[in-house]
């Protein structure tokens, strides 16, 4: 063979139910095939013959995929079984006998041609050289197939199919190695998809401790600012009232301590309420995260418990439990950032109600100027869209007019007609391209004059709002020169309150500081042990992959090893079962052709005037019938194939049905 074989063997099957002498006029090789098909049917197939190499005809298998061909004495013939999606197979058939052969006989032959799908790892569609060869045996004096040739050609399929499970499995194990590679790519990139959010949490939790500290800033200025107009308040007081300073100031002392005590439970009530927040969510997280690798626990159980169950199909309840698995972790991931943006909305919910007060003010100018320009613009609309309904029926009516007035000149003018039809059908396209023009410039003035409104508008906020940063600073500034003369009158017993209220922010700063530190450390900690949980669940991962990949491995070597086993048996029993065949087609070409048989064994076996005989072969139905009359013995033999052909002999030689009939009904 010059090329590849495909990975398993094609079975061929000789079957030489019988080889018969037959006298006709013209002598020859008569073929009865049958053309089985594994997994369909016979319909597209076709038989083509080769006669020294020149394709001389081909053939439909008929009913039953029989095939009928009659071959001439001395030639080479090659019978190609063929049919697309399946390989191909050759039968070389040499009818070349000696010279003293008689030509006036006809041999019959008989066997079937069974057919394989041509799958993706056949390395070729068909046999370059034939799968068996039938040739002359001069030993036998009939046709016989080449027992030898097939031994080669099965030894070399054996030799191929070794050598191809071979390159099945190396391709298996690296195709395995790159599904456990992409799942290694995939854990790693979750990984930095993980980081990434923890990242952007970290971000997040700055971003929060940071509005936290303005917070504090702004409750601190509120406080100072409360406080300057507690003493200016204060100063009035103690000027119009000199005589119960002292008593109203240790009243007014002991309102501010009462005031800072509130101010100060507010602030901790805040911290407390952030706390208790971001704990919230914390414990949300990892519920969900425990949820997560319970339900990744689970998953594995019920593949697991599948695997054991159909072992056969346990690729493929490996995906689906890896696609549950990524399903599950990407609901629990999914479900994690939902939480987080509902936190963080939460945040930015109350961070912009401060803003939504003005910007409601700014809209609903913003959405009067709009509706006063919708109105306007769907007022122009109207305006065209009557301008254009009047140019349409105005163009209608010239243009029925037109019509009419073409109809009753058709017969003098038809270039007229047609150099006129030309011209209006330009004019209109002229006319149409000029109202396009229009609507295109009237529409860019629309779009012009609504972007110089929108940017006009936009100055116009701006405007509005420097004026308004402008008239701030000017009140801040004059409220500071204020409080800074004020202060100068006062420094002296400001400078001990503000030594008092720095020390108490220093402490305050130094637990706040404190407090995130302990909260950062707290994270980092939470954040470290669940880095080493999933990267000791991706080491065990890998080695559960690594285990099954073996598994699998050592499995479908012991299947390899068991299908060599049963193909080797089968062909020894093919081989047995093909020389037993042989063995009896002998003896029956032997009893059909009137071998010698001694005579008074003859009368001893067969003493009474008829015998019956039945004989069972494969796929063919021997009848005997044996006639002694005085001594004279006479063999008649019905030949029933399952195919449904019949044939009938007397002593070897053929006769009709009648005739067959006639002479055994005695």
């Amino acid at each position: 063979m010059q090329s590849a074989f495909a990975k398993s063997f094609i079975v061929l099957s000789f079957l030489f139910l019988s080889t018969l002498s037959i006298t006709f006029a013209q002598g020859g090789l008569q073929i009865y095939s049958r053309l089985r098909v594994q997994k369909g049917d016979t319909e597209n197939a076709q038989v083509i013959v080769l006669k020294n190499g020149s394709r001389i005809a081909s053939y439909q298998p008929g009913r039953g995929g029989k095939v009928d061909v009659k071959l001439e004495f001395d030639a080479d013939y090659t019978l190609s079984f063929e049919k697309k999606d399946y390989v191909t197979k050759k039968i070389n058939i040499n009818t070349r006998v000696p010279s003293d052969f008689p030509r006036n006989t006809q041999n019959i032959i008989e066997f079937e041609v069974e057919l394989e799908p041509q799958t993706d790892l056949s390395a070729i569609k068909s046999y370059d050289n034939p799968v068996a060869k039938i040739r002359y045996d001069a030993r036998l004096d009939d046709f016989d197939y080449d027992t030898d040739y097939t031994a080669r050609f099965q030894k070399q399929v054996r030799e191929e199919e070794k050598r191809l499970a071979e390159e099945v499995r190396q391709k298996e194990i690296e195709q395995e190695k790159q599904r456990i590679a992409a799942e290694a790519e995939k854990r790693r990139q979750e990984e930095e998809a993980r980081k990434k959010a923890a990242e952007e949490a970290r971000k997040a939790e700055l971003e929060r401790q940071k509005q936290e500290a303005e917070q504090r800033r702004l409750a601190e200025e509120a406080k100072k600012k409360a406080e300057e107009a507690a003493r200016q308040a204060e100063l009035e007081r103690q000027r119009k009232e000199a005589e119960a300073r002292a008593l109203a100031e240790a009243k007014a002392k002991e309102e501010e301590r009462k005031r800072q005590e509130e101010l100060k439970r507010q602030e901790a009530e805040k911290r407390r309420l952030a706390e208790e927040a971001r704990k919230k969510a914390e414990e949300e997280a990892r519920i969900a995260e425990q949820e997560r690798i319970r339900q990744e626990a689970e998953q594995r159980r019920l593949a697991e418990e599948a695997r054991r169950k159909a072992e056969e199909e346990a690729r493929q309840a490996e995906l689906e439990r890896q696609r549950k698995e990524a399903e599950a972790r990407a609901l629990a991931e999914a479900k994690a950032k939902e939480e987080e943006r509902k936190r963080q909305e939460e945040l930015k919910r109350q961070e912009e109600e401060k803003r939504r007060i003005a910007e409601e003010a700014r809209r609903k100018a913003e959405e009067e100027a709009r509706q006063a320009e919708q109105e306007r613009i769907r007022q122009e609309a109207e305006q065209r869209r009557l301008a254009e309904e009047a140019r349409r029926k105005a163009e209608e009516e010239a243009h029925q007019a037109e019509l009419d007035r073409l109809r009753k000149e058709a017969d003098a003018k038809a270039l007229a007609e047609a150099v006129a039809k030309e011209e209006e059908r330009k004019r209109l396209e002229e006319i149409k391209r000029q109202e396009d023009e229009k609507r295109r410039i009237a529409e860019e003035a629309r779009r012009k004059a609504e972007e110089e409104a929108r940017l006009a508008e936009q100055e116009r906020v701006r405007q509005e709002a420097e004026q308004r940063r402008l008239a701030e600073e000017e009140r801040r500034k004059a409220e500071e020169e204020a409080r800074q003369a004020e202060l100068e009158l006062q420094r002296k017993e400001a400078e001990a309150r503000a030594l008092t209220d720095a020390k108490l922010r220093e402490e305050e700063l130094k637990k706040a500081q404190e407090e995130r530190e302990r909260a950062a450390a707290q994270a980092k900690r939470i954040a470290e042990e669940e880095a080493r949980q999933k990267e000791e669940a991706r080491k065990l991962e890998e080695e559960r992959i690594r285990q099954e990949t073996e598994r699998i491995r050592k499995r479908e070597e012991e299947m390899r090893k068991q299908l060599l086993e049963e193909q080797r048996q089968r062909e020894e029993e093919l081989k047995q079962q093909a020389n037993l065949q042989k063995q009896r087609a002998m003896a029956e070409r032997s009893a059909n052709r009137g071998t010698p048989i001694p005579t008074e064994d003859l009368n001893e076996r067969y003493d009474s005037e008829r015998t019956v005989e039945k004989i069972q072969l494969h796929k063919i139905l021997l009848t005997r019938t044996v006639i002694n009359i005085d001594g004279v013995i006479t063999f008649y033999t019905r030949v029933e194939h399952d195919n449904g052909s019949i044939y009938h002999f007397k002593n070897g030689e053929f006769i009709t049905a009648w005739q067959y009939r006639e002479e055994t009904k005695r």
